[in-house]
């Protein structure tokens, strides 16, 4: 089975060790605003002591300036990180000098570290903090093509197969238009949860359409997202890689994996 990557909170470094090695390999770090970034820190060196790949977040908006930014990252590298997911971050969270991503990247900081491989995050339906979160792709993939950096783009969690191979088809075509050919695009799915659960989480996230969708198909829907995100993943096209959100459970997601073999 190909393994897959999830995504965690810090205060669920207690269950770190619940995860199964055969289903993951890459264990992405959430960062909450107003949090410290310690947290990331001690949450990464968990991942890396169970033989798991810890890949925090590092969010511009919530990072004073780039001597915080060289900190961090010089942290995350000691504890064994070797992958980052860069995002901007809420703006309305924003405490320092960085707007965007891109202003992250322009600092230098990430090319002294000397990280290799770098995962910036994908919006299927539009972005609420970016309203041309296209050409914001496409000028984070430019930059890190041109500094020779690995590159992944993992998206928030989609709940619409037909946006999402939308967003996937042209997402491809925007890579093809300025040669590069090796990024990767990791699909974010819901794990098994309740619909309320999603809703809240999409509305949340700015899955906005998704979200509406959902509450318009009433008991039919909700009993098939308790039942399996299985649907989904079958009318997705061309990705490279599952990326889950466990908003029902480690435990739950688990399961849900160990009956798909």
């Amino acid at each position: 089975m190909k393994k897959f990557s999830i995504e965690i909170l810090p205060k669920q470094k207690s269950k770190i060790s619940e995860l199964n090695s055969d289903f993951f390999e890459d264990v992405y770090i959430t960062h909450i605003p107003g949090s410290s970034l310690n947290d990331l820190i001690d949450t990464a060196k968990e991942v890396s002591v169970y033989g798991l790949n810890p890949v925090p977040h590092i969010p511009a908006r919530s990072i004073t300036d780039e001597n915080l930014l060289n900190e961090t990252l010089e942290s995350l590298k000691e504890v064994g990180v070797k992958d980052i997911l860069a995002i901007g971050g809420s703006v309305k969270d924003k405490i320092g000098k960085f707007d965007s991503t891109l202003d992250m990247f322009s600092t230098g900081v990430l090319n002294n570290i000397g990280f290799k491989s770098v995962r910036i995050a994908g919006h299927p339906e539009g972005n609420p903090d970016d309203k041309n979160s296209i050409q914001s792709l496409k000028n984070k993939l430019i930059w890190l093509k041109k500094n020779k950096f690995s590159v992944s783009i993992v998206t928030q969690f989609c709940l619409s197969p037909e946006i999402t191979n939308n967003w996937i088809i042209e997402t491809k075509k925007l890579i093809k238009d300025f040669g590069e050919d090796g990024t990767k695009i990791i699909i974010g799915v819901a794990g098994p949860s309740k619909i309320t659960t999603l809703i809240k989480y999409a509305k949340v996230c700015g899955v906005s359409s998704s979200a509406n969708f959902l509450m318009k198909q009433g008991l039919d829907v909700t009993k098939l997202i308790n039942h399996s995100p299985a649907d989904l993943i079958e009318k997705l096209n061309g990705f490279d890689s599952l990326h889950f959100f466990p908003f029902g459970g480690i435990k739950e997601l688990d399961d849900w994996l160990s009956k798909q073999k």
